[in-house]
């Protein structure tokens, strides 16, 4: 008797110390962290400073990369960039619409998620996936690769108020339910051949909605926001992970900041663009505008053509949208930096916080007024190459800012290395986290930046600057060919850091210009090892 007890003694001795720990990282015990990833949808880098949260508890408590670059600006090819460790002109992904999108993407079932399953993990998406998705007869599609989906279909899921959720197969819908659903119906547009071009667009958009003008965009209830939506289930399965002996992937992608599209761009509806986070409605009102010195661009004559003859000096009107469409995309994010720290609270509580790698990211960059462009992504600048990114885990140093580019195709080979996973694709990147723990470590390399097809095909809508491109950037310099026009840029970001002056044609920077020409040239079809060329 007094044997037994003593035996049980013991046993309860051993497993109270563990109980008071977190959960072991995986059923194996082998120290592998949860990874959880919060990527905004078209976040400007200078979006983080009005997220409080994001700042105090990702930042001063992670390292910040200061320098981040998205090869291929635009969501859908920089989404499959982040689920493949490619560039763009390998995974094939050239577009949102057709004949690219989720829809053409090659080898679905080959992608980060999957790798990562495969491994191990217990995987998670709540929000946007590709472009296109759920645009065709597909509605019911689970991507492979995940175990748990919460997918927003095309294109209501930049409806912040009336959508349409995947949920593991089965539709749930949020708002006015026939509005949401016609949504859907309409983006069929984005998945078919569209010789028709505006003709075809607005034809579709009369025989889903009726003629315009239109005067009705769904509802607007407080409690169907979008990104508090996606937001509060990614909180519960957060909390549902205590218990799991499998490490988790959770991937929460809300819409926020992009604008809401089809209600705003192409049915007209007033107001700010997205809507601001109705607790928020006042308080959005405070934040201006930022206008650099390549704000309105009064002297585009050294851009290409593709710009300077679709770019006209903004009107008063068009600032004014800016101005308010600032206001809804700050009060967008400013649900998304609740939602943040909601996410750590749970992982604290619930003793998982010490053992998660979380990820802070956007897909690509955003314009807004910047060389006259009234809101885009695409084009080369700055404001639309560069996204935040902030990494907090463990091993991971706290406050600290790593200095000098890095690209989105390393996001994939960073998480795999993380997860101890292997890809199933040659891998374009580099993993980061021997840059996290050391920041001299960093890839010393040219990147190439690429758009390689046209945003539209023929005349929608109004923003025909969006042509095909490709080019480098190194810590200091950016250079660019238009192959359509015989156009090409070049910019001394050290010296002019807001790209005033193309000097591509400054017999000063010839040589550079020659230089730079050269690591085009090998990066153009690179792939995987050839990718790492050197400056």
């Amino acid at each position: 008797m007094r044997r037994g007890l003593a035996i049980a003694v013991a046993v309860l001795l051993l497993v109270l110390p563990a109980a008071a720990q977190a959960r072991p990282a995986s059923a194996a015990k082998d120290g592998r962290p949860n990874i959880l990833v919060v990527m905004t949808d078209d976040q400007a880098t200078t979006d983080v400073k009005h997220m409080p949260n994001v700042k105090r508890l990702l930042m001063k408590q992670g390292t910040a990369f200061n320098d981040a670059v998205d090869s291929f600006p635009l969501c859908c090819p920089a989404r499959a960039t982040f689920i493949t460790g490619q560039y763009a002109h390998n995974h094939g992904v050239a577009g949102n619409f057709w004949p690219y999108g989720w829809n053409g993407m090659k080898g679905r079932a080959n992608t980060l998620p999957s790798w990562l399953q495969k491994a191990g993990y217990r995987t998670s998406l709540i929000g946007k996936w590709l472009n296109g998705y759920g645009s065709n007869d597909g509605h019911g599609e689970v991507p492979k690769g995940f175990d748990i989906w919460r997918g927003l279909l095309d294109a209501s899921a930049y409806d912040y108020y009336n959508y349409v959720m995947n949920s593991d197969g089965k539709l749930k819908t949020w708002g006015d339910a026939d509005f949401a659903h016609k949504l859907v119906e309409f983006s069929n547009i984005q998945v078919i051949r569209n010789d028709a071009g505006a003709a075809g667009v607005f034809g579709a958009l009369a025989d889903t909605f009726g003629p315009s003008p239109y005067t009705y965009w769904g509802t607007q209830e407080p409690e169907n926001y979008s990104p508090d939506v996606t937001g509060g289930i990614t909180e519960r399965l957060v909390r549902e992970e205590k218990g799991s002996k499998k490490p988790f992937f959770i991937w929460w992608a809300p819409a926020a900041p992009h604008r809401e599209d089809v209600a705003t761009t192409l049915m007209g509806r007033p107001g700010r663009d997205p809507r601001p986070a109705p607790r928020y409605e006042e308080k959005s009102k405070r934040y201006k505008l930022p206008r650099p010195p390549s704000f309105n661009e009064q002297d585009l004559s050294d851009k290409p053509v593709n710009l300077t003859s679709k770019a006209p000096v903004l009107t008063q009107k068009q600032i004014d949208q800016l101005q308010l469409d600032y206001e809804g995309r700050i009060g967008s994010l400013l649900a998304v930096d609740d939602h943040v720290k909601k996410l750590i609270g749970i992982l604290r509580k619930t003793r998982q916080l010490k053992n998660t790698l979380i990820v802070f990211l956007s897909d690509n960059g955003w314009l807004q007024g910047e060389h006259r462009v009234p809101g885009d992504k695409f084009l080369p600048y700055e404001e639309s190459l560069r996204i935040p990114l902030i990494i907090r885990g463990p091993g991971v140093p706290k406050g600290r800012t790593v200095r000098g580019q890095v690209a989105n195709i390393d996001f994939a080979p960073t998480l795999l290395d993380a997860a101890n996973a292997r890809p199933g694709r040659v891998q374009d990147g580099v993993s980061l986290l021997p840059t996290v723990r050391d920041p001299r470590k960093r890839p010393k390399r040219v990147i190439q930046i690429e758009a390689t097809a046209p945003l539209f095909r023929r005349d929608l809508p109004a923003n025909q600057w969006d042509r095909p491109w490709h080019g480098v950037r190194t810590d200091r310099y950016t250079y660019v060919e238009y192959p359509e026009a015989g156009d090409s840029e070049l910019y001394d970001r050290r010296k002019d850091p807001y790209q005033l002056d193309n000097v591509v044609n400054s017999p000063a920077y010839a040589k550079v210009k020659a230089y730079l020409k050269r690591k085009l040239a090998k990066l153009d079809k690179c792939k995987g090892r050839s990718c790492m060329v050197r400056p």
